[in-house]
Formats: C-alpha cells, sequence, structure tokens
C-alpha cells in the first residue's frame, strides 16, 4: 500500500425535484402577493436562475425560494 489517497471531491448535484419543490413554492407565493400567474417563458427563466444556483452550491431549498422571488421581483421593476 503506497500512502494514502484522499477520497475524490465529488459535487452532489441537486435532482429535478429537489429543484422542483422551490420553484414551485415561489411561484405560489408570488401568484398570491402579485395577483396573477406567470406566463411560461418568466416560469422557464425562473426554473433556469434556480438551477444555476443549485449548480453554484446553493442547496437549501428555502434560499432558493427566496432567491427566485427576489428574481421575479427584480424582473417586475425592469417591465
Amino acid at each position: 500500500m503506497q500512502g494514502t489517497t484522499a477520497a475524490p471531491c465529488v459535487l452532489i448535484a441537486m435532482t429535478s425535484v429537489e429543484i422542483a419543490k422551490p420553484l414551485a413554492r415561489a411561484i405560489k407565493i408570488y401568484r398570491k402577493v402579485a395577483r396573477h400567474d406567470l406566463d411560461a417563458p418568466t416560469r422557464r427563466d425562473l426554473a433556469r436562475h434556480i438551477k444555476r444556483l443549485a449548480e453554484r452550491g446553493v442547496r437549501d431549498p428555502g434560499r432558493l425560494t427566496v432567491h427566485g422571488l427576489s428574481y421575479l421581483r427584480g424582473r417586475d421593476r425592469s417591465c
């Protein structure tokens, strides 16, 4: 046996189900506050935004939901 080898660094990717929960929660909260639904392109962009955050290491569903709501708020302001 030659010395010790370090365990390989493995990044654990979030599953689409784990991403779908914060996404659905952000949409539900947004609909209640804004009193209107999101169109398909906005939903798609929100899903991409949350997925990118998850890929960058954000794992907490609550934080992903909050980031999603902040993203939607920013889009509302730019319109």
